[in-house]
């Protein structure tokens, strides 16, 4: 079926579209009446949570504005195929265009023919494959540091880290705006965090001033912020790093692949030696097509986690296809990725430039991730919902994944995006602005 914006032209007329062939999918088979009230909690629920989101996900049902959970029938890419048509996906973390990449299927695929799908077990006891220690290898290579771990998720690598590495006695200062998975961490080991201002140094130094009775002192920062696309101020953090004595946690995940010459991260982008970082997280599933996340540290912290961290003694571990993948992935990248990184940010450079020109807020990003930032939550949601009409799956983001009045479309460049496709997508939003007003 051909995807409606391919009958674009720029000033031509939008085509007519159906509103009733052109509705998201309903996820949920029928259980939200349109134009009834919310359904009321029940008792396994009952919460302000819950009601917030059952009226939410009632109103956006009512406008045929739900555009989360959409169901993909094929490979994920700068086009997909979902509810029964071609669309643009532009939320898509692939930031280097290698999901479909034959060397990393072939590898895959190969993987599970002498592995199996999967390994029988945790890493601890039986679970242990040779194509872990490869992975495991490349990913300290890649960092520059002295081993690494893996873990089925970047969500639960972060959780290790953080419940591991990190005591009581620590004093820990967080940048504002780390991820969730970081958040959940702390609060699940039961740790007390200050939080510093949103790349502020000037804050976080009045912070690293204050007299403490701390043995140690943790800072916890990102190299590319998911919601807004900046960078951290990784030179001024080492500094005060050094100044004060502290160890630093750097969240690797979206600069992985993307910053520095080669992809090797927020450290290779700012010329900063590893060895100043003492601990990277990232996951393995944005620029690398693959799942899972990775520790990379020092060698004795690495036995230490092989021993003490829960999630990876008490789960099963990545699968082997995961494995391969990534391993693979860093292979290509390693080859091709000086290239990838180069285009990615020539078509993010272009998107920024002409949604800025279109009148649309892209904040302060300096990366691949472009939110396009509306500041209101029924806005956001129809101009969302406007756009996936028009044939262009671009996810929207409100609260709580963002603060009351950031609402807003997180779009994602990646290096697979052709200028046709990115006209396209201009020319989209062009037409959607009339659903801001």
């Amino acid at each position: 079926m051909q995807n409606p914006a391919s009958n674009f032209h720029i000033g031509a007329k939008a085509p007519e579209l159906n509103p009733e062939w052109l509705k998201p999918e309903d996820p949920f088979q029928g259980y939200f009446e349109v134009n009834t009230p919310a359904p009321e909690t029940e008792e396994l629920v009952r919460s302000r949570s819950a009601s917030r989101w059952l009226r939410d996900i009632q109103m956006m049902m009512d406008h045929k504005a739900y555009l989360f959970q959409q169901t993909l029938s094929s490979k994920s890419g700068p086009s997909v195929f979902a509810n029964n048509r071609d669309m643009y996906m532009l939320s898509s973390y692939d930031y280097l265009g290698l999901i479909g990449n034959q060397y990393i299927e072939n590898a895959t695929i190969n993987a599970v023919r002498q592995y199996g799908t999967g390994t029988g077990g945790a890493r601890m006891l039986a679970g242990t494959c040779l194509i872990h220690r490869q992975l495991e290898t490349a990913i300290a290579n890649f960092k520059n540091k002295e081993a690494a771990i893996v873990f089925p998720s970047g969500y639960v690598a972060n959780l290790a880290a953080i419940s591991t590495l990190i005591q009581k006695s620590d004093r820990i200062i967080i940048d504002e705006l780390i991820h969730r998975s970081l958040i959940d961490a702390l609060h699940m080991a039961q740790l007390d965090f200050e939080k510093c201002r949103h790349n502020d140094m000037a804050h976080l130094e009045s912070l690293l001033e204050k007299p403490s009775t701390a043995k140690r002192t943790i800072l916890i920062y990102e190299g590319i912020y998911s919601m807004e696309g900046d960078l951290c101020p990784l030179p001024e953090i080492v500094a005060l790093k050094n100044k004060y004595g502290a160890i630093l946690f750097m969240d690797d995940s979206h600069s992985l692949g993307v910053l520095g010459e080669n992809g090797r991260g927020i450290d290779e982008h700012f010329g900063i030696p590893a060895h100043e970082i003492d601990v990277f997280t990232s996951s393995l599933s944005k620029a690398l097509p693959g799942g899972g996340g990775f520790i990379a540290t020092s060698k004795q912290a690495v036995i230490f986690m092989q021993h003490a961290a829960a999630p990876f003694v008490f789960s099963s571990a990545m699968s082997p296809a995961n494995a391969a993948a990534c391993l693979a992935s860093f292979e290509v990248l390693e080859k091709e990725g000086p290239e990838r990184i180069a285009k990615v940010f020539e078509n993010a450079h272009y998107l920024i430039k002409h949604l800025n020109r279109l009148g649309y807020d892209t904040g302060t990003t300096e990366s691949p991730i472009i939110p396009v930032i509306i500041g209101d939550r029924e806005k956001t949601i129809k101009l969302s919902a406007k756009l996936y009409e028009l044939g262009f799956l671009a996810n929207p983001v409100i609260f709580p994944a963002v603060p009351p009045g950031g609402d807003r479309l997180r779009l994602c460049a990646t290096a697979a995006q052709s200028k046709l496709m990115l006209d396209e997508v201009i020319f989209a939003f062009d037409i959607a602005r009339s659903c801001l007003l």
